[in-house]
């Protein structure tokens, strides 16, 4: 959010936004309900501004616009909020814009999948679309008001796929590699040039018992690890992936790279950030393949403290492809694969007591766990979702968490030290404003805590551990939403919920910009020194500010398709009962979810019609019964649409 900031300007509900002297503006991405009316928020905590549909001038969902404060409205929860009118459009939202053709009253519709752009649409241009059709759409105005024209064709609504091909066209992500991306990959042997793996300023690990670990499903491996106990404690080495030696600065393969900013995870596939030939084969840590890395080797003491680390440009080769499940079932005794893995199993047990220690102290210096499972989604052979459920938290996930950690850790203070140009992952701390509320929302469900205004990472922390364990995991996700969300910044300002002074991103440059855009300034500097890297100024400011919006679609998308899919599960389960949690009230109905990890809505017009609303406790009452945050109830499921999933009380 951007003020043209003058002087501080405050009334009515002390929101402090910054304006000019003259005529309030402010500048944000509008959020609108169709051509009906949309809010510009201030900031975080700061509320927003009202523009009712005759003031939106043009804009449309998405677009970034500027305003002019017009005066105050009373909200309909009875608080004044201020109402303003666009007076200009930054700049346009790309989104695609798609849509469901349907026939109705004689006349050709398109039904938007994203309800920002309105409820239906009338077609003005079919474009070779038939009824049913997915399609995208562009919007055209008229005198009466915005009409639909087809643009494109994705196919049927109902082919197999189709959610995820809807989410992928609407965000415009990326799917092809242009010609010259793909001549340039193609270039590349299948093996490692050996006079660069013999090069005097790379150090040679291909005698270490080096591994990977990774998801059974994992196809590129970008990180790899060892260990050595020593006098002093441990000697860790994280090898990352040399895709920096590849992927040469402003090369086809760097401004797509950029582009794209990041990989994809769509449930049943991945969007890459780089051509398969890259991320699979010459990039990729496969085990016995001499491979180029970037190292960081750390020293630490018995307890697990970092004493220094060194980062160096290396070689190595792959001892073994191992994943969670099988290292966990090994710590936890499997004789076969102890015996299958030998050479190993040492390295795997010095590691578990190293991470131990880690845990132990990254918790004792108050980082914040929000221990928030991820789904699972499995599909059968045709492509429908066979079963969803959360994936366990194993210990050997955790144990690569730490190093990489660790290691980021390392590389953000070298290069913050040195004053080099470098691009950091920043996490601020919360602001007053977004404390306040979730104060408020704390005390509404009676969760018996408070965070401090001005809180410490610990401090959070111990809150969000002091919670009852009925009402915890609703908790800690209002927590999350309260937080900063972390970004991509030129300048490093630390990483509150990891409480760590000093943090990036260096351990995923085969699906992530930053990290690669680091690797690059790492390796100017080891060969050239801070000179060599001051060249890099305007570039990490560049790729901070892609890679941030970059992830943001990339989250979005990812969680959109998560939700088709457990919509998609659940509609063959209508009429079934199921146990669940609630997980938030609001005026409309209360959320449950279930063990497999779907949430539907219990809608307020399906309960008696005593049913009341309590904001202030943040429960529904109805009659004797109560429903509150936490409580376990027995719901049917009634029904689905696209991605939202409806249940009733049981």
């Amino acid at each position: 959010m951007k003020y043209n900031n003058k002087r501080k300007f405050s009334h009515s509900g002390g929101h402090g936004g910054y304006f000019s002297a003259g005529p309030a503006t402010c500048e944000g991405v509008i959020d609108c309900k169709g051509e009906r009316f949309g809010f510009v928020p201030l900031g975080e905590g700061k509320g927003d501004v009202f523009i009712p549909g005759a003031s939106l001038c043009g804009a449309r969902h998405g677009d970034t616009v500027r305003v002019l404060i017009t005066g105050e409205r009373f909200a309909r929860d009875g608080s004044r909020r201020r109402e303003g009118r666009v007076i200009g459009i930054v700049e346009k939202n790309t989104n695609n814009v798609v849509a469901t053709v349907v026939y109705e009253h004689n006349v050709y519709h398109a039904v938007p999948d994203d309800k920002h752009y309105g409820e239906s649409l009338e077609i003005s241009g079919m474009g070779g679309a038939r009824e049913h059709d997915k399609v995208i759409i562009e919007l055209v105005q008229t005198p009466r008001g915005d009409r639909a024209r087809v643009l494109a064709v994705l196919g049927r609504f109902d082919e197999i796929g189709m959610d995820v091909k809807s989410v992928i066209a609407s965000h415009n992500l990326r799917t092809e590699f242009p010609a010259d991306v793909m001549a340039q990959a193609d270039a590349y042997p299948d093996v490692v040039d050996e006079r660069e793996a013999r090069a005097s300023y790379r150090r040679d690990f291909c005698d270490k018992i080096v591994f990977t670990i990774d998801g059974a499903d994992s196809k590129d491996f970008d990180d790899a690890v060892s260990i050595e106990r020593t006098a002093n404690g441990y000697l860790l080495g994280v090898y990352i992936a040399d895709v920096a030696e590849y992927v040469t600065e402003r090369s086809p393969l760097d401004r797509e790279a950029m582009l794209r900013g990041t990989s994809v995870y769509l449930a049943d596939r991945v969007i890459p950030m780089l051509p398969e030939k890259l991320s699979n084969g010459l990039c990729s840590l496969n085990e016995g393949e001499k491979r180029l890395v970037l190292a960081a080797i750390t020293e630490l003491d018995e307890k697990g403290n970092r004493i220094k680390s060194e980062i160096c440009e290396g070689v190595i080769r792959s001892t073994a492809r191992l994943t969670y499940t099988g290292v966990q079932a090994m710590l936890d005794g499997d004789t076969a694969l102890r015996e299958k893995f030998a050479r190993v199993v040492p390295s795997l047990e010095i590691m578990k007591e190293l991470a131990q220690k880690r845990v132990a102290l990254r918790k004792k210096r108050g980082a914040i766990d929000f221990d928030l499972t991820e789904t699972e989604i499995k599909f059968d052979a045709a492509g429908h979702v066979a079963d969803i459920m959360r994936k366990p938290r194993l210990f050997s996930a955790q144990i690569i968490e730490e190093f990489m950690i660790l290691a980021n850790c390392a590389v953000a203070e070298k290069f913050d030290k040195a004053k080099i140009p470098f691009v950091y992952r920043v996490h601020e701390k919360p602001s007053p404003e977004k404390l306040a509320a979730l104060n408020d929302y704390l005390d509404a469900v009676g969760a018996g805590v408070n965070c401090p205004v001005d809180p410490t990472p610990a401090q959070v922390a111990r809150m969000l551990a002091d919670v009852r364990a009925d009402i915890s995991g609703a908790v800690a996700r209002v927590a999350l939403r309260s937080m900063s969300k972390a970004t991509y910044e030129p300048t490093d300002g630390g990483h509150f919920g990891l409480a760590e002074k000093f943090y990036c991103h260096f351990t995923s440059p085969i699906r992530r910009y930053p990290d690669l855009a680091i690797h690059r300034i790492i390796k100017a500097y080891l060969r050239g020194g801070a000179k060599a890297a001051v060249k890099y100024k305007d570039f990490t400011t560049a790729a901070a500010v892609r890679s941030s919006k970059a992830e943001r679609t990339a989250q979005e998308c990812e969680r959109k398709v998560d939700d088709f899919k457990k919509a998609e599960y659940m509609s063959r389960h209508i009429g079934e009962k199921y146990d669940g949690v609630i997980t938030s009230v609001t005026d409309f109905g209360f959320f449950v979810e279930l063990e497999n990890s779907a949430e539907g809505l219990v809608r307020m017009n399906t309960l008696p019609p005593a049913a009341i609303f309590d904001g202030k406790r943040m429960c529904i009452s109805c009659g004797r019964a109560r429903f509150a945050l936490g409580d376990k109830v027995k719901i049917t499921v009634v029904g689905v649409e696209s991605d939202r999933i409806d249940f009733r009380l049981a």
